[in-house]
């Protein structure tokens, strides 16, 4: 070990004495590396982007099914089982599934609004209150066209005939909370489930006028004409989907917006790689040809070593060494030279959205770029070693 170090120490040494050779190398090592950075950032940046403009949009993940038809809770409970599901609900029959809203029971102002179940761990209510009781969370368009903000009261109406005459099933509700514009971009009202089945019930005329004074829970064998359905990744949307569909169910989802992201994704990374893999390569053979020919020029240098008790381990050390030196300090300065190219890119006008950074590079890209380099320089200097290890003692006594 003494005499490892003793090459590694005179490696340095040597690459601090040729400081235009070493500077170019590092150059080199540089020019190559930073735009591979920059190119791998920029990739990250406009897919992260993407990604988070579907992410944080929940509906991005939502899965419906478009015909009614009858799910009974046994087959919810299997959908909601599936570890690529994050949230499952009943939803009524489509013609069920209106109401009426005012702000009270005199206002000039009604507004129908789709009714739709929540409860806990719903997507389009992420961090909100869930409405539970006679409760219900409004979407931005309906709050707004009625005026009201979590925290207010609105009256809820639902019509049907019965024997040619009109009744009305009317009631106050508690808005628990006003989804973001985002979660729902049309009128709508997401009740508890069993407020939304009295509803339903109402309108099949299987209850009463008068509501009861407190909801039942929805019988165990009761069957639902849908669900709306949340997979727990982007990359489950499109499992989900075609699983769905090979089950005979119809369904509406964004899969092929997602699948369409996910193939753009692999696209770049392969691409990604065969550039970083072209570059590379070429320039960590021109590296080991570099330290090779350095060994050769050194040769009878080495041979004195050699002579005066360096072991043949202690001379594979030398190029080793200086191509792992060199490796660091080019990856250094790429690294630096892509910092600075990233605040520049970011600051253009064709940013990918408001807020979000076109190019994007972690410090973990930096780590993984540096150590793939130096282990690259390292590897590349292999040829170089193995020739300094060839050298014999007697060839510094015969060149003298």
């Amino acid at each position: 070990m003494p005499g490892v170090r003793l090459a590694a120490g005179l490696a340095i040494a040597d690459a601090r004495a040729e400081a235009r050779l070493t500077l170019t190398t590092v150059l080199g090592i540089a020019a190559v590396l930073a735009p591979l950075i920059v190119l791998f950032g920029l990739k990250a940046g406009v897919i992260d982007a993407l990604r988070a403009t579907l992410i944080e949009n929940p509906r991005a993940r939502e899965i419906v099914n478009l015909a009614n038809r009858s799910f009974d809770a046994a087959f919810l409970a299997t959908l909601a089982a599936r570890p690529d599901v994050a949230f499952v609900i009943p939803r009524t029959r489509t013609l069920a599934a209106e109401g009426a809203f005012a702000t009270s029971a005199g206002a000039d102002t009604v507004v129908r609004a789709e009714l739709l179940a929540t409860a806990p761990g719903d997507p389009l209510l992420r961090g909100l209150p869930v409405p539970e009781g006679r409760a219900v969370a409004l979407s931005a368009s309906l709050a707004d066209r009625l005026g009201v903000r979590a925290g207010g009261t609105v009256r809820f109406r639902i019509a049907r005939i019965v024997g040619g005459a009109r009744e009305t099933l009317a009631m106050d509700l508690a808005v628990a909370a006003v989804a973001p514009p985002a979660s729902f971009g049309r009128d709508a009202a997401f009740l508890p489930l069993p407020l939304l089945l009295l509803a339903e019930d109402f309108q099949d005329g299987r209850v009463p006028r008068e509501p009861p004074a407190v909801l039942p829970p929805p019988d165990p064998a009761r069957t639902y004409a849908g669900f709306r359905l949340y997979a727990r990744t982007l990359e489950d949307v499109v499992a989900l989907d075609h699983a769905l569909r090979r089950d005979g169910i119809e369904v509406a989802s964004r899969a092929e917006d997602v699948a369409g992201l996910l193939t753009l994704d692999r696209n770049l990374t392969v691409l990604f790689a065969t550039i970083a893999a072209l570059g590379s390569a070429g320039y960590l053979v021109s590296l080991g040809v570099g330290l090779y020919a350095n060994v050769e020029r050194k040769r009878r240098d080495l041979s004195l070593l050699r002579l005066m008790g360096l072991s043949a381990r202690g001379l594979t050390t030398f190029p080793v060494t200086q191509a792992a030196v060199l490796a660091f300090a080019g990856a250094v300065l790429a690294a630096g030279l892509a910092l600075a190219v990233q605040v520049g890119v970011n600051r253009l006008s064709f940013a990918v959205g408001e807020g979000e950074r076109i190019a994007v590079i972690r410090p973990a890209h930096l780590l993984v770029a540096t150590a793939l380099t130096v282990v690259g320089a390292m590897l590349a200097a292999g040829f170089a070693a193995r020739r300094a290890a060839a050298i014999e003692p007697a060839e510094g006594l015969r060149d003298a």
